[in-house]
């Protein structure tokens, strides 16, 4: 497990797109993501979702490896509680879904391209069935150092303000 994101410390920077099932619009963000660890094998994964020209979401994750291949994922989210899910890693894939009917249905699935990006899509139910989807990408953050001391981002990536 050790081989994806959630599962080694490091930030992780993303773009991607929001859609609704109700609606024509299309929403643009950024993300980023903090992962550490903070008991032996278990992790935590900040992740901030900046909607372009909106608001600022914060997403705090407990990853809890079970064997086999899964996980148990819990979410906290300021607005919309705390929820308990269950998660699975392939050799290429990590994806995870909460299933609490009437309250916060979802999943997310994560792909990886090559050893430091990934393929996001994710959908999520709301309690009036309104359908979220969501498509975008990660990239590991990564510095150059420059000159002495000082730190540069990535060429070719924004930076991320979070």
């Amino acid at each position: 497990m050790s081989t994806h994101f959630l599962f080694q410390p490091g930030e992780w920077l993303g773009t991607g797109q929001v859609s609704f099932s109700m609606s024509p619009d299309v929403l643009h963000f950024r993300t980023k993501w903090v992962v550490t660890e903070v008991e032996e094998k278990n992790f935590h994964g900040t992740q901030i979702v900046e909607i372009v020209g909106g608001d600022r979401i914060v997403n705090d994750f407990l990853i809890k490896p079970q064997g086999g291949g899964a996980f148990e994922i819990i979410l906290e989210n300021e607005l919309l509680g705390t929820f308990s899910g269950t998660g699975v890693v392939e050799e290429r894939t990590i994806a995870w879904e909460f299933r609490e009917k009437g309250a916060f249905e979802g999943y997310e699935v994560y792909r990886r391209t090559d050893d430091t990006e990934y393929t996001m899509h994710a959908e999520y139910l709301s309690s009036d069935q309104m359908r979220t989807m969501i498509r975008g990408r990660i990239w590991k953050r990564v510095a150059h150092f420059i000159e002495e001391g000082k730190e540069s981002e990535q060429e070719g990536e924004g930076t991320f303000d979070g």
